[in-house]
């Protein structure tokens, strides 16, 4: 079966999509062999875990004195906030790839589908970012 050849569009959502998952998968490798190589200060320490998994989210911060949300990217000389960022990263690859499509739509004059790109890019960043908008506290 002959397949068509990829837009070019498609051709660059996949080139971000595979460069950023393999930098976000190198950096969440590395971090953790960080970790595991004892490079940076764990917080809580190992010993303490079992003790606090099993607590609730509220009571688990409280405890730890940990931080909601994105408070995590300001302690990145933590162990286990460090390898966040790899996840961060990797679940930042679909938004990038989305986003480096926009500019081929426009120079195509396509701008349905920039307009829906752009829509998408806006709508996965105030779900990453933890906004409440429209519900109710």
């Amino acid at each position: 079966m002959h397949r068509p050849p990829l837009s070019r569009e498609e051709k660059r959502y996949a080139a971000v999509l595979h460069w950023g998952s393999l930098v976000g998968f190198v950096v969440l490798v590395a971090t953790f062999l960080m970790d595991l190589a004892g490079l940076v200060e764990v917080q809580p320490p190992l010993a303490d875990l079992p003790r606090l998994w099993k607590l609730s989210t509220a009571d688990y911060l409280a405890a730890t004195h940990g931080a909601a949300g994105w408070h995590w990217a300001t302690a990145l000389s933590n162990g286990d906030s460090l390898s966040l960022m790899g996840i961060a990263l990797l679940s930042a690859c679909p938004i990038l790839s989305i986003a480096a499509i926009i500019p081929i739509y426009l120079r195509e004059k396509n701008y349905v589908y920039a307009a829906l790109c752009l829509a998408t890019v806006a709508v996965l960043l105030v779900a990453a970012s933890g906004a409440r908008l429209f519900l109710r506290t």
